[in-house]
């Protein structure tokens, strides 16, 4: 919404009812109608945005235990947890912010959402631009016992989603602190995405 939209609105909440009704529903409306087609631009360019991000969707990684890496159910896609694996690595091991700080923290919770997004890709059997919504992520974060910025190293995954859908990248979220992760990972991340 505009710095302009804004201000209408704010005028036409101290104006008469009846007023105040038609300049409310004319400003909503409007801004409704601007944001449709960035909503279509995000969700019809999917692959193409990841492109101009520079992002490479890595094959899914295979589970390391009795799992799978997703599952699909009434329009639905449970992503397991991911690791920050980049190239077979793991991107910074260890807790924050003793071993990792917390920008390399951030660095591994995107990775953790670029392997999540390689994971509902699959589900979607490869087409991206099926996901309607992230609905939810949880994220859990190695830290130190007086560690409490688990949310700033969320960021990193939060923000990144957002960058690759649009609005439909927007989602509630779970920050969690934890004592160790598997493989010493510093960050492990699922989601819920609804797709079509």
């Amino acid at each position: 919404m505009t710095r302009q939209e804004l201000d209408r609105i704010r005028w036409a909440s101290s104006t008469p009812d009846a007023t105040r009704r038609r300049l409310l529903g004319g400003a909503l409306a409007a801004t409704a109608l601007a944001a449709l087609p960035l909503r279509r631009a995000a969700a019809a360019g999917v692959d193409a945005r990841l492109k101009e991000l520079g992002v490479t969707l890595p094959e899914v990684p295979p589970p390391v235990a009795n799992y799978v890496p997703y599952t699909v159910a009434d329009g639905l896609v449970y992503g397991a947890g991911q690791l920050a694996f980049k190239d077979g690595d793991l991107l910074h091991p260890g807790k924050v912010p003793s071993d990792v700080s917390i920008e390399q923290a951030q660095e591994a919770a995107r990775q953790c959402a670029i392997n999540l997004i390689a994971a509902v890709k699959a589900a979607c059997d490869g087409n991206l631009d099926r996901v309607q919504r992230c609905l939810r992520l949880q994220g859990f974060v190695a830290s130190a016992d007086d560690f409490t910025g688990q949310s700033k190293v969320m960021n990193g995954a939060s923000d990144f989603l957002v960058e690759v859908f649009g609005d439909a990248g927007r989602h509630t979220r779970l920050a969690l602190g934890a004592n160790t992760l598997p493989l010493n990972a510093s960050v492990e991340i699922s989601g819920i995405f609804a797709i079509s």
